[in-house]
């Protein structure tokens, strides 16, 4: 196997200025134990060493001088040299979420995520486990049936790889299949839970974007003089939902690692929102909902500012994942 020449300049160049710095410690340590009265055997040790790492710093200096005259390598070896380079370059998000479903598809993989998972149910679902007063057993078989629900979107990934669907140019045929799936999955948890118990969580699950800013809430609230109480944070979220909209469910990696409405999802809070929460919550609590509207829509301004940032610049560079070009400038007024 060939090494490029440059590669090999550089180690080599490396090595010499290791083995002169070498050369250079041990002349100085000669010149210590010179001082400190060695015995002639030390003494003819350490000179042989020095002499031993100069000599090999010659020699190293004449190998790069070597190469450095010795002709370039041939168009085969170079383009041999470069394609590793240009196939990471021009890998495109195509490619790195192929790569990523194939690596989700592993078993230990899931077998890592279904732990991970059922770990961080009781964050989401504590209130709702509290609420249904299930046996031990009927727990156990939702807790697993929600993992499953979870992490069914690894499954449709695989099943629409291998039907050739695409999610990014047929997002439709894609939902559908995740859909299909994980109606599969709640018809085994309404059989677990009983149609009351599955309503209740039917709601509680339309409603996680709402509680999760509830939650956010809550805890600007908790080191407070005026926290939330459980009934006012109930209330919240029935305002939310009913003053807001969310599309978080049909993000489909947000639905792969936390099933609908997703662990990190929230819901827009609305002017109608703060308007219909002053009836429940009191003044310094409607201030700090105020608060996270303004939070809210400062992010929502500064990720649209990225986006056509990022937009701008990929039109500018093409399709082909080359550099973009400078954006031209344009003069106004004299000179």
């Amino acid at each position: 196997m060939k090494f490029p020449k440059d590669y090999l300049l550089l180690v080599l160049f490396l090595t010499t200025v290791a083995g002169g710095v070498l050369a250079w410690r041990q002349y100085n340590e000669l010149i210590d134990l010179r001082a400190a009265a060695m015995n002639s055997n030390e003494r003819a040790d350490w000179q042989k060493r020095l002499w031993d790492a100069e000599k090999n710093r010659k020699a190293l200096e004449a190998r790069v001088t070597e190469l450095e005259q010795k002709p370039a390598p041939a168009t085969d070896d170079a383009a041999a040299v470069a394609r590793p380079a240009n196939r990471r370059t021009n890998r495109g998000p195509g490619d790195r979420a192929s790569e990523f479903m194939a690596l989700m598809e592993k078993p230990e993989m899931q077998r890592l995520v279904t732990l991970e998972r059922k770990g961080a149910l009781d964050a989401r679902f504590a209130p709702l486990f509290k609420n249904l007063n299930l046996t031990p057993e009927q727990l156990d078989k939702f807790k697993n049936l929600l993992v499953e629900k979870q992490t069914s979107m690894m499954d449709v990934a695989a099943a629409a790889r291998e039907q050739g669907i695409n999610p990014r140019t047929d997002p439709a045929a894609f939902k559908q299949m995740v859909s299909d799936a994980q109606n599969e999955i709640d018809a085994s948890i309404k059989a677990t839970l009983g149609d009351a118990a599955f309503s209740q969580y039917q709601s509680y699950e339309q409603t996680q974007p709402q509680r999760n800013t509830v939650n956010q809430l809550e805890q600007r609230l908790s080191y407070s003089s005026t926290p939330l109480t459980d009934a006012q944070s109930s209330q919240l979220v029935s305002i939310l939902a009913a003053n807001s909209a969310n599309s978080a469910n049909d993000n489909p990696a947000r639905m792969m690692f936390g099933g609908a409405g997703g662990p990190g999802g929230s819901t827009k809070i609305t002017d109608a929102t703060i308007a219909a929460a002053q009836g429940v919550l009191t003044a310094p609590q409607v201030t700090a909902l105020q608060q996270l509207q303004q939070e809210q829509q400062a992010q929502a301004a500064l990720a649209k500012t990225m986006r056509e940032q990022f937009n701008a610049t990929r039109n500018q560079g093409g399709s082909t994942g080359g550099t973009a070009a400078p954006a031209p400038t344009t003069k106004t007024g004299g000179g």
